[in-house]
């Protein structure tokens, strides 16, 4: 749950073709996701924080949120994989897909389950400082590894978010975070394409 709340930070930053791109994570999986997808690379990442906060590529990300992210990105806590493909009529933001790996817990019991849906909305409202309703709040598996899903309204306008947290190991999770535009029905598919589609490295 911790994790949760922690990773919600993260999410500010900002139609698939049939080729699909492997993807090493550093977090031991390989993702497959269409061409449009590319991961974030450090000369990218230097420009970003190189570049004005109030110009129109960065004006939705939030100078604190963007900092962190950089910090956590150098540290190798976290990969960015966007989408080269703009919504129309947006200019500064990408869909994007987060990785992060914890050491917490993915509940499994429906009563750990139940108690963590019903803390969860007073939890991230509290932290992202607005009202958060969880649409799904589910546990499933992946893959026969037992994992937590959340969906929820993102940050930014007219954009939304769904969290999967796998349990690899006894003290180890990964985290797949999208965040997408409303109308970024194909971003959803190849998300969720990419997430039973995870190879274990």
């Amino acid at each position: 749950m911790r994790l949760v709340v922690f990773f919600s930070l993260f999410l500010l930053v900002s139609p698939s073709v049939l080729a699909k791109t492997e993807m090493l994570s550093r977090f031991g999986v390989t993702l497959y996701l269409p061409d449009n997808w590319r991961l974030l690379s450090l000369d990218e990442l230097n420009a970003v924080d190189e570049a004005d906060s109030s110009s129109g590529e960065l004006a939705d990300v939030k100078p604190k949120v963007r900092e962190q992210l950089s910090k956590t990105m150098r540290t190798g806590g976290l990969e960015l994989v966007f989408n080269t493909e703009r919504v129309k009529n947006t200019s500064s933001f990408y869909d994007n897909i987060t990785l992060i790996e914890t050491q917490d817990q993915v509940p499994e019991a429906a009563a750990q389950i139940k108690s963590t849906c019903a803390a969860l909305p007073s939890l991230l409202s509290r932290t992202l400082g607005r009202e958060v309703k969880l649409d799904t709040c589910e546990g499933r598996s992946v893959q026969d590894y037992p994992a937590f899903v959340l969906s929820y309204a993102g940050d930014t306008a007219n954009t939304r978010i769904i969290q999967y947290m796998l349990q690899l190991e006894q003290n180890r999770s990964l985290v797949l975070t999208l965040t997408y535009h409303n109308e970024s029905l194909a971003a959803v598919e190849d998300f969720e394409s990419a997430v039973q589609g995870l190879r274990f490295n």
